[in-house]
């Protein structure tokens, strides 16, 4: 890593800022944005760097966890930034311009590590292709996971097979309309539960349980009814981790129109919170709390958020 990188993320941990070259220069004596901008703007493998420097080490010997696919929209306007159209957004439940990220992230249920990110640009792959890139290459790394978790959008038959062909086993959640046992899931069960195995689309045997208005699957018909709505429970942390990355690190903040700087902006957040993520393992704190007690401070050249990880490198 360079020294502009690393100041980079100290600066987005430290402040909250805007990202762009001249507002992150000032944090620093003798450092120019031209600097910066250099260095958004240079060729880097940067799902390399986020994966050997920083997931790898934060994920460390822990063998058994979690993968979770998911996307989250990062509002902006001006369709010249790469990336940004109309899009949907769930968690707003609206139409707004920005760009869509889907991410794949591990978690042993405490511990949350992104592992890659691929930003869907409109008239390209879809969504679940980007995911199953990143799930295909989860599984080349070497992971062997307790469980994939994702939501409807995602439990394509295509997808549910890419994973059964892995030998995984996966927990969905799933639309009220999807095929089982040869009718809508909707039909089955009159009552707000119910639960019963049977067979999806694609010949692919799950456990679907019924919890209120929504269902849920599992190709582990081992699972309790109770186990399968817990272990789902845990895909909510890459909505935590999702907004760690957009309300204290900036993650939607960044103005460059290229491509090059926008990829280059959205791992540096990545790996901010894979400093702070580090942090919060060691003391307990949320990274809520490490940002409020590191505002007092001068923006430093050095940090032993990054310290853990650049040494190690």
């Amino acid at each position: 890593m360079t020294l502009i990188m690393i100041l980079y993320m100290i600066a987005i941990i430290y402040r909250d800022t805007r990202t762009n070259s001249v507002e992150l220069a000032s944090w620093y004596k003798g450092v120019s944005h031209d600097q910066i901008s250099r260095m958004l703007q240079s060729k880097c493998h940067w799902p390399t760097l986020l994966w050997q420097i920083f997931a790898k080490k934060l994920i460390g010997n822990m063998t058994r966890g979690y993968l979770i696919i998911d996307d989250t929209v990062l509002e902006k306007y001006g369709q010249k930034i790469f990336g940004v159209s109309w899009v949907y957004s769930s968690s707003l439940k609206k139409t707004l311009q920005g760009i869509n990220v889907v991410m794949i992230l591990w978690t042993n249920g405490v511990v949350k590590v992104p592992l890659g990110i691929k930003v869907w640009v409109k008239g390209r792959h879809s969504k679940i292709v980007l995911a199953s890139k990143m799930l295909r290459w989860a599984k080349i790394m070497g992971f062997k996971p307790s469980y994939v978790l994702f939501d409807s959008w995602y439990a394509s038959k295509k997808f549910l097979k890419q994973i059964e062909k892995y030998k995984w086993k996966f927990i969905s959640r799933l639309k009220s309309n999807r095929k089982f046992a040869d009718k809508q899931l909707r039909k089955h069960w009159p009552y707000r539960y119910g639960h019963g195995i049977g067979k999806l689309s694609g010949s692919i045997e799950v456990l679907v349980v019924k919890d209120g208005s929504r269902f849920l699957a599992s190709n582990d018909l081992s699972l309790s009814i109770q186990d399968i709505k817990l272990r789902y429970a845990s895909r909510q942390l890459i909505e935590e981790t999702f907004k760690v990355l957009k309300f204290q690190l900036a993650w939607a903040k960044n103005p460059s129109h290229s491509k090059t700087a926008q990829i280059a902006h959205l791992h540096l957040c990545l790996m901010a919170f894979c400093c702070l993520e580090a942090e919060s393992a060691s003391t307990g704190l949320t990274p809520y709390s490490i940002r409020r007690s590191l505002f007092p401070d001068a923006v430093p050249t050095h940090s032993h958020l990054i310290q853990y990880f650049t040494l190690a490198a």
